[in-house]
């Protein structure tokens, strides 16, 4: 017949307690790292900016036939993927309404060639990703194809 040894209610506490240190060591370290990632997406934020639209805001006949629109990102740090995850997911609203766009390098591209004279609000959304505030830009411009 064999015996098993017991364990005495000594080491049952302490074998718990290397549980519960390790379990909390390890949430601590989680909270640390996503902490931290949180932290440097907020100071790494990319910018969006839009191209193509002049200071006067009136894109006239010219202006219209020379160029598309473009979004792009102005990364604080050069973040590339950052600032290209933003772009990759950004929705393209002219008026209210989602228009589509191309991607083309690392830039959003908006074909304005066919707009009608008149007023319009492009409104860029993009979302770089986890643990990232959504990031919003809008301009108001005016096509008048009639101004030189």
């Amino acid at each position: 017949m064999r015996l098993t040894p017991k364990t005495s209610g000594l080491a049952r506490a302490r074998s718990r307690r290397r549980v519960l240190v390790t379990l909390a060591a390890a949430a601590i370290a989680a909270a640390l790292a996503i902490g931290f990632m949180a932290v440097n997406n907020a100071v790494n934020r990319p910018e969006l900016r839009v191209r193509g639209i002049p200071s006067s805001g009136v894109l006239n006949a010219a202006a219209l036939s020379k160029a598309p629109l473009t979004v792009d990102t102005v990364g604080r740090n050069d973040d590339e993927a950052l600032a290209n995850e933003a772009l990759r997911n950004a929705e393209v609203r002219l008026n209210g309404e989602i228009v589509p766009t191309v991607w083309v390098g690392s830039h959003r591209v908006l074909d304005v060639r066919a707009l009608r004279d008149g007023e319009y609000e492009l409104t860029v959304t993009a979302d770089p990703g986890l643990l990232s505030r959504e990031i919003t830009l809008s301009r108001r411009f005016v096509v008048d194809t009639n101004q030189s």
